[in-house]
């Protein structure tokens, strides 16, 4: 027994699968792909990234790097101080500016070893 689907049912179908029909070239693509460090603060968008932040820790650490920030969270982040020597306060453009080191971050005292 065929299953004979009404024309709605195919407008329907159809209809999730036109846009996979259309050339590449009439989708709009996006600059930067999702990635799975990413921040949620900055969201993948149609059109060139901003431009790369300059690296605030020497190149050999550059995994250590703190992520940009979206720049509306950069007062209410800047606000709030260094939570670690790691932490960096940031410039209007959401990158990091410079690291707070050991001057600036927060040191949290380590328990103290009883008879160990």
């Amino acid at each position: 027994m065929a299953i004979h689907p009404s024309a709605e049912l195919l407008a329907v179908l159809l209809a999730g699968v036109i846009p996979l029909a259309m050339p590449l070239a009439a989708q709009p693509a996006l600059a930067q792909a999702v990635t799975p460090n990413q921040p949620l603060a900055i969201e993948a968008s149609p059109g060139l990234p901003p431009p790369a932040c300059k690296l605030v820790v020497p190149r050999s650490e550059a995994v250590l790097q703190p992520l940009r920030i979206h720049p509306a969270q950069v007062a209410q982040k800047n606000s709030f101080g260094c939570l670690s020597a790691a932490d960096a306060f940031y410039g209007r453009d959401g990158c990091p500016s410079q690291l707070c080191g050991q001057k600036h971050g927060y040191q949290v005292p380590l328990p103290a070893q009883n008879g160990r």
